[in-house]
């Protein structure tokens, strides 16, 4: 919820802010992709010790 908050924020309420828009965008695009690879090593793993003698 903080991150749609902190969109929000920066993006409706401060459109006058292009790079900084940008930054904000790129940032959760990129926190956004590590919770994903995390979330799916964090299950791969778990798999793999479920799974091993």
């Amino acid at each position: 919820m903080n991150e749609i908050r902190r969109l929000y924020d920066r993006i409706v309420l401060a459109p006058a802010r292009t790079t900084r828009t940008w930054l904000v965008m790129h940032w959760h695009r990129w926190r956004t992709r590590h919770q994903t690879r995390a979330r799916a090593s964090h299950y791969s793993t778990r798999t793999a010790r479920a799974h091993s003698p």
